[in-house]
């Protein structure tokens, strides 16, 4: 998410399922995180947060807030799986600390004895050591779904991705669609849904060929960039026809 609070009420209106918002990459604070938590509430959209690698504290932290799950990314061991799954969790299943009254107030009294049940653990498969473990990382209980990393799958195999138009995987280097595939076989072979990246229709399309009913479908920067871009020439065009 880039702006906020307008933004995901305006793509939670708009009908989106669900939102994954960028804690990783963007500058969120306590506040603007609870307040996209606070925008999406009362429309039929869950809110998934991208937290940074390695933080359980952040995992807590998100979900105290009132995320319905969480996407770790660049998991690449056993062990960090573990303890993402864990930090998910209350025990005796996990390591989460109970606390944080948001939730209380917004999903009552029982969400304590239900979160477990109730929170998404995606993890993201993004460096080639991931892949090259992911059938021992998917041995780990409590991983929900798999999402692909292709940009930074792509660096780790020697390949810079130009992802500033846009998200799509389709155009990658052989190796890195080789590695996506695999990340898909081992998946299935576990029984553990893979929820892509779509940066385009047509990869929609294909992903929806293959069987695939949840995937992420582009994200508000390369919306906005497009839009603006393409609303700019349209605007130009018919003043330089009047012009003329």
């Amino acid at each position: 998410m880039l702006e906020g609070r307008a933004t995901a009420q305006v793509m939670a209106v708009g009908g989106y399922d669900f939102l994954m918002v960028d804690v990783q990459h963007s500058a969120f604070s306590g506040s603007s995180f609870g307040d996209v938590v606070a925008a999406v509430r009362g429309t039929d959209t869950a809110v998934i947060a991208r937290v940074a690698p390695g933080r359980a504290d952040q995992i807590e932290w998100v979900l105290d807030q009132g995320a319905d799950g969480v996407m770790v990314p660049l998991v690449n061991t056993v062990e960090e799986a573990n303890a993402a799954v864990a930090a998910c969790r209350y025990p005796p299943v996990g390591r989460r600390s109970v606390g944080g009254v948001a939730n209380l107030l917004l999903r009552g009294p029982d969400y304590v004895t239900e979160a477990d049940e109730d929170v998404v653990c995606i993890i993201q498969i993004e460096h080639f050591e991931g892949v090259e473990n992911l059938d021992a990382i998917l041995s780990v209980p409590g991983i929900d779904a798999v999402t692909p990393g292709h940009v930074d799958l792509a660096r780790s195999l020697g390949h810079v991705a130009d992802y500033s138009s846009g998200i799509s995987y389709s155009s990658m280097p052989k190796v890195v669609q080789d590695a996506l595939a695999s990340i898909s076989k081992t998946c299935e072979a576990r029984g553990v849904p893979v929820i892509p990246v779509a940066g385009s229709l047509t990869e929609v399309q294909d992903a929806v060929d293959n069987g695939i009913r949840v995937l992420f479908c582009s994200g508000d920067f390369h919306l906005l960039t497009q839009a603006v871009a393409a609303n700019v020439s349209q605007c130009r065009a018919l003043l330089e026809s009047t012009t003329n």
